[in-house]
């Protein structure tokens, strides 16, 4: 199973608490990322979400698609979120959210292996392709939250 360590950093203009509140409203996330089809709660975990677990049906720019479960294992709020992955992807990932002025930054840092069976053929070919899909995937991420926080506004 390749390794992939991913790293991103988002630049939201706006707060911090609109940040951190549009980024733990996972539900939502399909309404205004068009990568993500859909996410579904398997376990709600406690009164701060640790310990919940939500199913991600991810899209990509390539024609594949990925199912994942993610389990929140850290929160610290308006700060930082840890998780566990599993499904057809497995490992660990986190975000780090800072503040300047009105201006958010969140940091992604992704390591993770892939568990699918074709993912994992010829690694030299197919990473530089998994880690740009995952940079496309990102930056339309972090272009359409901009979005929708504008609209909120």
């Amino acid at each position: 199973m390749p390794n992939f360590s991913l790293n991103t950093i988002w630049k939201i203009p706006a707060p911090i608490e609109t940040v951190w509140l549009a980024m733990l409203d996972t539900e939502q996330w399909p309404n205004w990322w068009k990568y993500v089809k859909k996410v579904e709660e398997i376990k709600p975990g406690d009164s701060f979400g640790v310990n919940s677990i939500r199913r991600y049906y991810w899209k990509t720019r390539l024609p594949y698609q990925l199912i994942m479960d993610l389990k929140v294992t850290q929160l610290v709020p308006y700060q930082s979120i840890g998780v566990s992955v599993s499904g057809d992807l497995k490992g660990k990932g986190y975000c780090k959210l800072s503040t300047d002025q009105d201006k958010t930054s969140i940091y992604f840092a992704w390591d993770v292996k892939t568990c699918k069976q074709w993912m994992n053929h010829l690694p030299a070919i197919s990473h530089p392709v998994f880690v740009w899909n995952h940079t496309q995937v990102m930056k339309q991420g972090e272009k359409s939250l901009i979005q929708r926080l504008s609209y909120d506004q």
